[in-house]
């Protein structure tokens, strides 16, 4: 796990050096792998742990460690307004022993755009492009709270559906990396009008994809079994970040607090309007 210093300081401040901090790290279990210019520790993670997989799990104990103060990310605490009648976007969970839950939610209005220097600072720092402020929104929350999450252009959808189910015997899906796998029922799939547009828990696809003339999204955090996407991914020869917190054990409830993470991110940053969608738990 990457530790960027000025990203853990937003939640604790320590007065230590970057190599005490190191030292505090690694009493905790999570061994020195490499320091990068005393700006970003880079800790070995040995455990099954996916909140240290988050800067916000690392913070925690190290503030509980340290004995110093731990600071909350702001949430969204309003309420949203439910979508207008046929705006909806309707879920089906076809394959319940593999989902947990599925938080969505509605964004209308929104302006993609570049996005700004702290968001980019602390991305970039963890090893993660800036590609726009929606798409950056969604990877700072996955590193930020542990909860990965993904945006889908609802103008892209020819159906306001989100139907997840096992992929079919030989089913084909282009990757957003374009690598073109061929899948099978051990995998499952998220789809609209028939048509996957991401596999579930591994990767998504072009297909809805987020660009500049995006107005209007459907977010969703969703919760797996990890066994089946750590077998999956390892199957495809596709390890990323997603995956690397996905296999593990991931408590229902994050998905929850990771949607009003974004929610107040998507608010301040790209404006608009959010909508309720359905929770499936």
């Amino acid at each position: 796990m990457k530790i960027p210093l000025l990203w853990l300081n937003d939640y604790v401040e320590s007065k230590k050096s970057p190599k005490e901090i190191a030292e505090s790290f690694t009493l905790l279990g999570l061994m020195l792998d490499k320091n990068i210019d005393n700006k970003v520790l880079d800790l070995e993670h040995r455990m099954d742990r996916s909140d240290w997989l988050s800067i916000m799990g690392c913070a925690r104990d190290l503030a509980a460690f340290e004995g110093l103060n731990l600071k909350q990310p702001e949430m969204f605490t309003g309420e949203c307004k439910p979508a207008p009648l046929g705006q909806g976007v309707e879920i089906k969970v076809e394959c319940p022993e593999l989902v947990r839950r599925f938080n969505t939610r509605i964004f209308k209005n929104i302006k993609v755009q570049t996005s700004p220097f702290w968001l980019k600072e602390r991305l970039e720092a963890y090893g993660i492009p800036s590609i726009n402020n929606i798409v950056d929104i969604t990877n700072f929350v996955m590193v930020e709270m542990g909860q990965p999450m993904h945006a889908q252009d609802l103008s892209k959808m020819e159906k306001r559906e989100i139907v997840i189910r096992r992929a079919r015997v030989g089913e084909e899906l282009t990757t957003l990396l374009g690598q073109t796998i061929t899948l099978d029922p051990e995998c499952f799939v998220l789809t609209q009008n028939g048509k996957a547009t991401v596999l579930g828990g591994i990767v998504g696809t072009p297909l809805t994809a987020v660009d500049e003339s995006t107005t209007e999204i459907v977010l969703d955090a969703g919760n797996y079994d990890q066994v089946n996407i750590r077998k999956n991914s390892r199957k495809l020869k596709i390890q990323n970040e997603t995956v690397l917190r996905y296999d593990k054990f991931l408590s229902p409830k994050l998905t929850e607090i990771a949607i009003a993470r974004a929610t107040k991110l998507l608010l301040d940053l790209a404006g608009g309007e959010c909508f309720m969608n359905i929770d499936y738990y």
